[in-house]
């Protein structure tokens, strides 16, 4: 037995690999065509357009393991049957469910390469690309530290400890430099929000250092024009894809204590914990699938059922996510009944099955 564990597991890791590597192709191929739309602003060329690429590709990596899984078993099974290898296999006395328990043990792999990639991998990639790409085409430096986000325009540095969202701000500091590099001016705000294009700040201390001597100012309000481009503001502020389940969890429970609606991002979480089961549940949809179509069904049937089922169980997924934040139902309830519910259908088939 462990010699068709092994050989199953191989066969479906060969034919996972090849569906995986081409949706992923094709997803940058269409993620570089949109790209192209940006060319030229600022220092966006196509160097960077490459390294927001590749900084991407871990996200979509994650992303399309499911699809793949799918399109891996109905391509590895379908060949076996085909080749009547699974008649062998049966006749030799290999229970229909150590078949499928082999299939699944392949799965229980691609399962821990996935959860690696989504906590370990993709959250600073997908941080850093976006980053890169509005720095690039607003010309402009930024960076996040544990000191807060940092961002400069020429000769004037931006320091924010905390985002609120991308239009409001607290415990902003500006600091605007001469030619030479001496302080100028610190300004620091309590908060700052955003309004009619204009940023708005509020308890207000300003040294000036331009003078012989230090002259501090305090204010109640200010109104700046220019301060800060709240797109830039969508790219470090924190949003749900973007984060681990680690930092989800945390995050989830500083908005509870501060009474803040956490709904999204438990919705997200409970969706990162259920797509690496995901992988399994499309395994087990493959299997009355493959044993249940004729098997002189051509390949590309079967890469064409594979795809369908991916697609509509993704936008069948995100719809009831979305419907149950509007509707008022719980986020754990939303983002899991769907995978249940397909689990269990595929359970309930592969057990009619003669």
């Amino acid at each position: 037995m462990e010699v068709i564990n092994r050989y199953i597991a191989v066969e479906m890791f060969k034919s996972t690999g090849i569906a995986l590597v081409s949706l992923l192709t094709l997803v940058l191929v269409f993620t570089f065509a949109d790209e192209l739309g940006d060319l030229g602003e600022g220092q966006y060329d196509i160097v960077k357009i490459f390294q927001y690429l590749a900084l991407i590709a871990p996200r979509n990596f994650h992303e399309l393991i499911p699809a793949a899984a799918i399109l891996g078993a109905l391509v590895t099974l379908g060949s076996m049957a085909n080749n009547f290898e699974l008649t062998a296999m049966r006749a030799a006395g290999v229970s229909r469910w150590q078949i499928i328990f082999s299939v699944l043990r392949a799965g229980v792999l691609m399962m821990a390469v996935s959860l690696f990639v989504s906590e370990v991998i993709a959250p600073s990639t997908e941080q850093a690309a976006q980053m890169l790409k509005f720095t690039a085409k607003n010309e402009q430096i930024a960076l996040r530290t544990k000191f807060g986000f940092w961002a400069r325009d020429g000769n004037t540095y931006l320091n924010i400890r905390e985002i609120t969202n991308s239009s409001e701000l607290k415990d902003v500091s500006i600091y605007e430099m001469t030619e030479d590099n001496a302080m100028k001016y610190a300004t620091q705000a309590a908060r700052a929000s955003f309004s009619g294009n204009k940023w708005q700040l509020e308890d207000i201390k300003r040294t000036d250092f331009s003078g012989e001597g230090v002259k501090v100012t305090l204010s109640e309000t200010a109104v700046l024009d220019s301060l800060l481009d709240p797109e830039i503001l969508d790219v470090v502020v924190v949003k749900p894809n973007r984060l681990s389940i680690i930092g989800l969890a945390r995050y989830i429970t500083f908005l509870e204590e501060n009474g803040q609606n956490a709904s999204r991002y438990m919705l997200a979480m409970t969706g990162k914990l259920i797509r690496p089961l995901l992988i399994l549940t499309m395994l087990l949809i493959s299997i009355p699938f493959v044993l249940n179509i004729h098997q002189t069904s051509s390949l590309g049937f079967r890469i064409l059922v594979g795809a369908l089922i991916g697609i509509s169980f993704n936008l069948i997924d995100k719809l009831f996510g979305n419907l149950g934040i509007v509707y008022g139902l719980h986020p754990v309830i939303s983002a899991s009944l769907p995978f249940l519910v397909v689990t269990g259908a595929s359970v309930w088939a592969i057990r009619r099955m003669d």
